[in-house]
Parts: C-alpha cells; sequence; structure tokens
C-alpha cells in the first residue's frame, strides 16, 4: 500500500522537482518507508512506499528493461503471481518479484486495457514515453482513491487532496452542492468533492492524458442481471470463491491480521485464514467502555468467542469517552475529502492498535452490499403496502410513532418508503438532515437537492413495483460503499500506515452476488440468507444468528456533555455569520432542541461540526496544507 501523486504538462514545461517533493511528502504517512521520483519534460511522479511484497528489490516509480514506460503504484494485484507465469512464458523478463512489475509487463501486451487483467484493489499512474500518454486508474470497486484536477496546462492528480492543494497556485472554493450533498448523506457522491474543480475518479475509471487533452472512461461496471444461480449452487461457490479471495489476500512479506469485530462477516474472513495460515493468527476489534453509554454497542461477547474457536491471537482495544474523543482531531487531519460517518473514530483505533503489531489487516466491508445485510433492504419492501395508504393515513401513522421513545428509525423508515419515486426512497433512507433544514443552514438555490437526486435517478430508472433489492443493492455498491464506507477505512488506516484489505470486493465474488436473487438474500425470514446459508459449519451458528450490530457512538449524550463546550464555540453564532457558510439562526435552533432533550440530533450536529473543524483545517486561508 502507498501514495502516488503526480504532474503532467502539456506544454512540456518542466515539473518544480521541489514541489514534487512536497506533494509527495503531504502523504507520507500512506507509505513511511520509502519515496521515488521520475522526472523527465512535462512530467513528474511521486511515490511514497508501504513495503509490503517484495521488500529489497519493490522500490518505485518502477520502469520496464528499456525504461520506456515507468509506473507508479498504491494498492495490491492479488492475481500477480498468475499473470507473472502466463508473461513468462510469452518472453517477459522480470527483475523482482513485486505485483508492481506485472503491471509494466501487462501494459506491454494489453496497453490500457490491461486493467482488465487485475484481481486487486489498485490506483496506479503508469507513463508510456514513446506515446507520451499517462495512463491514470482506479480498481473497479473503488477500494482505493484517486482524485485529479486541472490548471491550464497541468494535469494534477494524487491519492489524497492534500497534494493537489499544495501543488495549486491558489485555494479552491468550496462548492456549494457537494456541501449540500455532504450534510444530507455524509459524503459527496464521486466524481463531487468539497473542493470546486477537485474531482475524484469514480470506480472503475481511468484517464488517458496525452497532448491532446484528458480523456476519461469507465472501464467496468457492474455487469447486468446474468442467468441467476441460488440454493445450494449459490451457496457452493459463495464459498469456494470468498475462500479463494481470502487466499489470495494472505501474500504478503510483513506481519498479517484480521479486524474482528465478532460478526458474521469478519468472523468468515477469519475462520477462512485460519484454513491458510497456522496458529499465531493476529486478531484485533475495539470495544467501547461502559461509560459511553447505552447508545453504544460493545461486542466483546462475540469477538471473544470467535477469536475463541479459531484459537486466533487476540488484542481487545477498549476506548473511553476520552479516548474517542482524543482522537477527533488526528481523524480530521488525514479526512481532507470529508465524510461523517462517526464509526470513522473507532476504526482509526482499532487502525492505529492493530498497526503496533501487523502491516496488513484483512477487513469486512462490502458483505452487507453483496447480501443484503442491513434493515433498510428489509423494511423497503414494505413500499408496496404502505404505498397505498391516503395520505392522512401514512400521517396518523406517522404520529402514532412520534410518542413512541426511541421509534426514530421507524419514523424514518416510514417516511422514506411514502417518498413518490425510488430514487428518492432511496435517499430518505440515508440522509442524515432533511432538505428542508439543509436549505435553511445553506439558503436556497445552491443546486444540492437537485445533483444528488441526478446522481442517484438513472440507477432506479424504469424500476417496477415500489422496491427492487437488486437496484438498491448496486446503487449502494457504487455509492454508498466506495463514497463512505471504502473512504473511512482507506483514511484511518493509512492515517497510521496499515493496509487493509477486503476479500468481499474481490470482483469475481461482487460478480456472483448479482447472480443470487433477491429472494436468496433478503425475505421476512431475516437478511443475508445465501451468505449466511453458505457459512454454516464454518462460523459458529451462535454468530450467524446474533443481531446485526455496526459501530454505535453515543452522540446524543457526547453533545449534551463532553462535546458540549466544543459545539457551542465553533457553532456560535458570531463565528458563524463572520464565516458565512452555515444561517446561525436555524444552527442554534437545530442546537438548543437537542440541549433540551426534546429530539436527539447527535448525528447532524456532528457533520456541522466535523465540518467546522476541517475548515478551519483546510480550507482557512492560515491553513494551506503542509
Amino acid at each position: 500500500m502507498c501514495g502516488i501523486c503526480g504532474e503532467y504538462r502539456a506544454d512540456r514545461a518542466p515539473v518544480d522537482p521541489a514541489l514534487l517533493r512536497r506533494m509527495t511528502d503531504a502523504i507520507a504517512h500512506r507509505g513511511p518507508d520509502a519515496d521515488g521520483f521520475h522526472l523527465e519534460p512535462g512530467l513528474g511522479l511521486g511515490h511514497r512506499r508501504l513495503s509490503v511484497i517484495d521488500l529489497a528489490y519493490g522500490a518505485q516509480p518502477m520502469a520496464n528493461e528499456d525504461g520506456t514506460i515507468s509506473v507508479i503504484f498504491n494498492g495490491e494485484i492479488y492475481n500477480f503471481a498468475d499473470l507473472r507465469a502466463e508473461l513468462a512464458g510469452k518472453g517477459h523478463v522480470f527483475r523482482t518479484n513485486s505485483d508492481t512489475e506485472v503491471i509494466l509487463h501487462q501494459y506491454e501486451e494489453d496497453g490500457p486495457d490491461c486493467l482488465r487483467r487485475f484481481n486487486g484493489m489498485f490506483a496506479f499512474a503508469l507513463w508510456d514515453s514513446s506515446r507520451r500518454r499517462l495512463l491514470i486508474a482506479r480498481d473497479r470497486l473503488g477500494v482505493k482513491p484517486l482524485y485529479w484536477c486541472t490548471d491550464g496546462p497541468r494535469t494534477l492528480f494524487a491519492s489524497e487532496v492534500r497534494p493537489l492543494l499544495l501543488a495549486l497556485p491558489s485555494s479552491p472554493a468550496l462548492d456549494p452542492a457537494a456541501l449540500w450533498s455532504y450534510l444530507a448523506v455524509q459524503y459527496a457522491p464521486a466524481p463531487d468533492t468539497l473542493f470546486a474543480g477537485i474531482r475524484e475518479l469514480p470506480p472503475g475509471h481511468r484517464l488517458l492524458i496525452d497532448d491532446s487533452g484528458v480523456k476519461e472512461e469507465a472501464w467496468w461496471t457492474l455487469p447486468a442481471p446474468a442467468e441467476p444461480i441460488s440454493g445450494l449452487a449459490a451457496e457452493a461457490e459463495v464459498r469456494e470463491l470468498l475462500e479463494d479471495s481470502v487466499r489470495l489476500r494472505l501474500v504478503a512479506d510483513v506481519p498479517l491480521g484480521a479486524f474482528l469485530s465478532g460478526g458474521i462477516d469478519s468472523t468468515a474472513l477469519v475462520a477462512l485464514m485460519r484454513r491458510h495460515k497456522g496458529p499465531g493468527l493476529k486478531t484485533f476489534s475495539v470495544d467501547f467502555a461502559a461509560e459511553l453509554g447505552a447508545d453504544s454497542v460493545n461486542e466483546t461477547k462475540w469477538s471473544r468467542l470467535a477469536a475463541e474457536t479459531f484459537g486466533t491471537e487476540h488484542h481487545a482495544l477498549t476506548v473511553s469517552a476520552a479516548e474517542a474523543l482524543a482522537a477527533l482531531p488526528a481523524v480530521v487531519d488525514r479526512m481532507d475529502d470529508l465524510i461523517s460517518d462517526p464509526a470513522v473514530i473507532p476504526t482509526y483505533l482499532v487502525s492505529k492498535f492493530a498497526r503496533e503489531l501487523v502491516t496488513v489487516a484483512l477487513s469486512g466491508e462490502g458483505g452487507d452490499e453483496l447480501f443484503g445485510g442491513y434493515q433498510r433492504y428489509a423494511l423497503g419492501g414494505l413500499a408496496r403496502w404502505y404505498q397505498p395508504l391516503s395520505r392522512p393515513a401514512r400521517r396518523l401513522l406517522e404520529a402514532a410513532f412520534a410518542r413512541l421513545p426511541g421509534a426514530r428509525r421507524i419514523r424514518k423508515g416510514l417516511r422514506a418508503i411514502g417518498e413518490a419515486t425510488p430514487a428518492r426512497r432511496h435517499l430518505a433512507w440515508l440522509l442524515v438532515m432533511p432538505p428542508d433544514l439543509i436549505d435553511a443552514i445553506l439558503g436556497s438555490g445552491t443546486g444540492g437537492w437537485e445533483r444528488v437526486e441526478a446522481r442517484f435517478a438513472p440507477m432506479f430508472a424504469g424500476q417496477r413495483g415500489t422496491f427492487d433489492l437488486d437496484r438498491t443493492l448496486r446503487t449502494d455498491l457504487t455509492t454508498w460503499l466506495p463514497d463512505d464506507l471504502l473512504t473511512k477505512v482507506d483514511r484511518a488506516s493509512m492515517a497510521v500506515g496499515l493496509e487493509a484489505r477486503t476479500p468481499f470486493l474481490d470482483y469475481r465474488l461482487v460478480e456472483l452476488a448479482l447472480r443470487i436473487p433477491a429472494a436468496d438474500k433478503v425475505s421476512l425470514l431475516g437478511r443475508k440468507l445465501v451468505f449466511k446459508r453458505a457459512m454454516r459449519g464454518i462460523v459458529p451458528d451462535a454468530i450467524i444468528d446474533r443481531p446485526k450490530y455496526g459501530f454505535a457512538l453515543p452522540l446524543d449524550a457526547w453533545f449534551r456533555r463532553e462535546l458540549r463546550e466544543m459545539l457551542l464555540d465553533l457553532l456560535a453564532p458570531a463565528r458563524l455569520a463572520r464565516q458565512g457558510i452555515f444561517a446561525p439562526e436555524p444552527v442554534s435552533a437545530l442546537i438548543a432542541e437537542h440541549l433540551s432533550g426534546r429530539e436527539n440530533q447527535g448525528h447532524q450536529l456532528f457533520s456541522l461540526l466535523l465540518f467546522q473543524l476541517w475548515h478551519a483545517k483546510m480550507m482557512s486561508p492560515r491553513a494551506r496544507p503542509v
């Protein structure tokens, strides 16, 4: 795992080597082991290395035999051994044992279409000097990030936004529509970022850059529905492919472990890892101290059960409120493409904890999006009964639940399944803030709601009926997963130089899951049905049948106690008036409502507070990143 950055100049003017070094240094946390540079007229490539495979000879940038092709690479090509053998059979000569060199030789064979041969997580830039062409590509599911922008004749790119800010002559403006999206769904959907003019390269896309300009295109998309597979055949295929995916992701020349929450996904990965690794497998979990309150979830019982079942060397981190809050500045420091997922805090803490003993950790992201693990997948089907109800009947039902304590999720669900269009129903499940509140805070006319709807609506075009699980899963695989979950894991793990690998996101397993009918994933009997059946006999029944939990922080209580002073300071009316981004009155009303105990608005306040911390770090004239 590494960090990459660079500059291409269509005017062939020299790239400033000192600036390239500063850009590269800005992502040193992604690759603490070494740096490397390639400069020639009109081009500069910078690389930071986290040594994982071929520690002695895997330095980058790496060139082919005659030096005409150079590459900088962030990620892993898991099938590199098979590709290497195939390429060697065609006469290619290898000088290292690294997966990076496979990219060079596969490009020599297939040009830009070499991407289709790679099974991995990656973002890389490959310079073909004979064609004066720069190929920049991102993996199919977006496990590894890539950002880019243009500045006159310059095209700049990097693993994170920070190097681009260093390279631009002035700070980009805030994008109001992207900020609207952030407040609505806790992230700005790709290709948007909060910075006007800076774009995120979407998953499965590539850039081809030469003197004629920049061409962006998709090189992979989720495949159209193919011949379905169900029942015992589907279960067998899931087991086989997941085990092979885990096996491929165990290749490393450094210590390797796994995150183990005690849920079915992480436990399944550990169970399959143990088939290929002997005793001493290190696993890691983070749990919350009792002082954090009833809103948080402690999974110690389940992670301990999983660790004991598979004989792992388990390390459990117990986090206090003070420790969780103390991590907030470090988290914000690494979140240059901001998301407001509260789980980023425990993800950062467990990554830092694991990094003391391992350099690589397997993680369970993707299982819910492949097999239907979220409650909203099951409740979404209720729309076919709820939609025909009259508006007064719906309002009466919502009012009845409004009087019940702890019924926020039910009320939100009722409002979601009552929306008029499939895209709006999907978005309503995800909303952190309602659109009218965002418009009050930011002012109308940002175009945010229209841009968010435009991003999601095509995924539901032509949908029949009120709910379609397959379309919903596809939408989450291309939005929520890369823009929120994978961003969270990448930033939290790479902040401490830890490589996180995600076996569920092997593209072969993704393509298989898309062939499994919805009825085999979600029904009135439960969720992730086919996956749970596939794991019987591998994962303990108690874990398969346990309720699903996610990382939950007691934000509601924190904003009334530990974070109250910070909240009132950073969102003070006078400060907001000077800043000119958030309207003071609706923000003050939101805070007063929460502090009075009439409503719990913890996540909404967290989004606002996090933005204030981020803005002071990234957007202030005195806060240019260094």
